[in-house]
């Protein structure tokens, strides 16, 4: 896949003002999207390799270095849910501690993790845990959960549920907070993807954007393993909605993407507090950014610049938006002989960190062979 350099001129909702705009691009590696393209970018150091009985999705990592990393149980129960990683020894201990990692499906799972997914630290330095239950168990008794640490002291400040807004058909995936205004954004994977909108102060979330072309895959387009569509075990196409998330520096716009297509979207943080739009009025505040490399995961540096990885061809890219409005996608790492699927992201301490998830070679029909281990990763940004 050459470079993508795609222009805005088709743009479904208009071109909104730039302020906000993907920031200008950093010095990365010029071949973006390339298939195979060999050892690319500063090296990968290796955080911490786990066994088959911690399967890695989603990390975290304070601003004191401090990393978190989760194991959904969407298909197979791990050891634990979520975990602190030394990042000295590579010693593990359940987070925050055992009983949380022993789930009881007769209990209320209050302070238990069903299937926790994904995590964020917020600039409070706030852990962040977003438990997103599992679609076969009782969710109006089991319901999906987003939960607050305080790092400095393990334990939980605040929980909240989305009783009544999403059902066992949903499933929530990743996670952005936004201190500056008190609110959270998550994406839905599931049923016909969406946005939820969720205030901190009150607790009362809402489902927005529901199926909207933005937050829905492009049915035309798929998740490809080389010239195979890849396949749920049970052999259908593989349909993953809004999934990667970002908010950008000022916080003024939530950057996201549905996983099965190459489209890419943002919305003013703005308009997604204000519960007086209407839907169809939201989904006119909805810009389209363009098309680039099929990505899970999303996050974006304080200079504005989006990372994600390149599933497809098993890179992390640097993703930026020149002057002309066109998106601008360059290899910022790649190393074929260690990384298989780059999923969750954190930044700190001028690193980004990278979660392996290798679901290419554990989720799916036409499942590729095992390449290597789980593994968090991290990499020098650049200044």
């Amino acid at each position: 896949m050459p470079m993508v350099k795609v222009s805005l001129a088709y743009a479904p909702f208009g071109i909104l003002a730039l302020a906000g705009v993907l920031a200008a691009t950093p010095a990365v590696a010029q071949n973006a999207g390339q298939e195979n393209p060999g050892k690319v970018g500063p090296p990968l150091e290796t955080v911490k390799a786990f066994e088959d009985d911690f399967r890695l999705v989603g990390i975290g990592v304070s601003a004191k270095g401090r990393v978190f990393a989760t194991a959904p149980s969407s298909q197979v129960r791990s050891r634990y849910s979520m975990v602190e990683v030394n990042p000295r020894t590579g010693a593990v201990t359940p987070y925050p501690d055992a009983a949380w990692n022993n789930f009881n499906e007769q209990g209320d799972a209050k302070s238990e993790w069903i299937s926790v997914q994904a995590l964020w630290v917020d600039k409070a330095d706030h852990l962040w845990a977003l438990d997103s239950s599992l679609s076969k168990l009782d969710q109006d008794r089991l319901p999906p959960k987003l939960v607050e640490f305080d790092l400095s002291t393990n334990r939980v400040i605040r929980q909240y549920d989305f009783k009544g807004v999403v059902s066992a058909k949903d499933s929530l995936n990743d996670l952005r907070i936004d201190t500056a205004h008190h609110y959270a954004y998550l994406t839905n994977i599931g049923s016909k993807g969406s946005l939820v909108v969720l205030d901190l102060k009150t607790g009362k979330s809402r489902q927005v954007l529901v199926g909207d072309r933005s937050t829905f895959a492009d049915p035309k387009q798929h998740l490809m393993f080389g010239k195979e569509i890849a396949l749920r075990p049970d052999g259908s196409v593989v349909a993953i909605h809004a999934d990667g998330i970002a908010l950008s520096p000022d916080t003024q716009w939530l950057y996201y993407r549905p996983l099965t297509d190459h489209n890419y979207w943002r919305v003013p943080a703005s308009a997604l507090r204000d519960a007086r739009l209407s839907e169809t009025e939201l989904a006119k505040k909805v810009e389209y950014l363009g098309s680039s490399v099929l990505s899970g995961g999303l996050i974006m540096d304080q200079h504005g610049t989006l990372y994600g990885g390149d599933l497809e061809n098993r890179t992390v890219v640097a993703i930026t938006r020149t002057p002309s409005h066109t998106l601008n996608t360059k290899v910022f790492v790649s190393d074929p002989s260690k990384l298989s699927w780059a999923d969750g992201f954190a930044i700190s301490g001028g690193y980004l960190y990278i979660a392996d998830s290798h679901l290419w070679e554990i989720a799916f029909k036409n499942n590729l062979p095992r390449s290597g281990p789980f593994t968090i990763f991290k990499v020098k940004l650049p200044r």
